[in-house]
């Protein structure tokens, strides 16, 4: 089907979004290179650094074969970091990325279009700035990630488990909050990190409706992470939110990671109660879902992983794989199996199998792969 003329205008327009990135990339390289250590003390994963400032970031390349709905090639994130460290009250940070662009952008849904989607976004992951006080507090103020379990803080592509993620790691609360929060981490490491956040208004630079479940204009929340070892830990979430709707949730999580040697274990639940206001009627008022994910690391390049979730919640329906399925109330359950390859710590293929074994779909059956990088 030959492409029309608002895609070849989507396509450029987000063809000259992901030079704009890359050439920043490109030109933060060109002026760490003029600096006085030589080029070649460049190490992937680490950035580079101009003075004060480190810039750094991470792409992912998919391939998307469900078995049912359109095949897609993307470029799910390209993604530029940008930090400082200049005193106690001047630590900034920005995150901006470049999301959902389709190299494919002939692979029609069954509806004959693409929906919407596919011609990429350019949106602010994160803003914000740390002041830095005595004893491990912090006080951040700007658009972060809301620490609801682990899977949402870590969330770069290179650095996370499976290509495909987990919809008990991103659906049923808000992954982002706007306005305050007060860390604590234990020099000591003695006691718990604690980080309590407050988002009093509307999500700032929120992202596109098409990408996203929901917005929330108010967001607070609390998060707990006990240390067991040195990656191992125990964490706990509270987040209270309300919708542009006028919904209320309340959710209460939790999420692990333990290791014994090459294996590791880890894993997130989390389970929400609604209240709606007088006129909106939602069709529950009880959501919950949960994964575990065991892994097992041969060498320093290769490893197995596969997790399996159960997902009781709104929209059950796999939109985003292009199928023509309308959403469900029902129980998911997905189970997912792959392996990953490592050339070295900043890069990893992977190639995995995902099988829905019942209820309504959040990720479509198929096969996935992906090649990630951090730099």
């Amino acid at each position: 089907m030959a492409m029309t003329f608002r895609h070849l205008s989507r396509l450029a327009r987000a063809t000259r979004l992901s030079s704009a990135i890359v050439v920043a990339a490109l030109a933060a390289g060109t002026a760490r290179a003029q600096d006085a250590e030589p080029a070649d003390s460049y190490v992937p994963g680490q950035g580079f650094n101009v003075g004060p400032v480190n810039l750094a970031g991470y792409s992912s390349l998919v391939a998307s074969l469900p078995d049912q709905g359109r095949k897609t090639l993307s470029l799910e994130d390209l993604s530029l970091y940008a930090s400082a460290h200049v005193g106690i009250f001047v630590n900034p940070f920005m995150e901006a990325e470049l999301t959902g662009l389709n190299l494919l952008p002939w692979a029609k849904g069954n509806d004959g279009g693409d929906g919407g989607k596919g011609h990429g976004y350019v949106v602010l992951e994160r803003l914000y700035d740390d002041v830095q006080l005595p004893d491990g507090f912090t006080i951040r103020f700007g658009k972060m990630l809301a620490p609801v379990g682990d899977w949402n803080q870590i969330h770069a592509a290179p650095l996370v488990l499976s290509t495909v993620r987990p919809a008990a790691t991103y659906r049923g609360f808000s992954q982002y909050a706007t306005g305050l929060s007060v860390l604590y981490n234990d020099p000591e490491a003695h006691w718990p990190d604690v980080q309590v956040y407050w988002q009093p208004m509307d999500e700032f630079s929120a992202r596109p409706d098409s990408i996203v479940d929901d917005h929330y204009r108010l967001v607070e929340g609390l998060h707990v992470s006990f240390p067991l070892a040195l990656l191992d830990k125990v964490g706990f979430s509270v987040q209270r939110t309300i919708d542009r709707l006028g919904v209320e949730q309340h959710l209460a999580g939790v999420d692990f990671r333990y290791t014994m040697g090459p294996v590791t274990l880890q894993g997130e639940g989390v389970v929400s109660s609604l209240s709606q206001p007088a006129g909106v009627q939602t069709p529950r008022s009880l959501e919950w879902s949960a994964y575990v994910a065991p892994s097992y690391a041969f060498d320093d390049r290769w490893s197995i992983y596969g997790w399996y979730e159960i997902y009781d919640g709104r929209g059950t329906a796999s939109a985003s794989a292009g199928q023509a399925v309308p959403a469900s109330d029902g129980t998911a359950q997905d189970v997912l199996a792959g392996f990953a390859f490592r050339p070295q710590p900043a890069m990893v293929f992977r190639l995995e199998y995902l099988l829905n074994v019942g209820g309504p779909p959040v990720n479509p059956t198929g096969l996935f792969a992906s090649w990630s990088v951090l730099f």
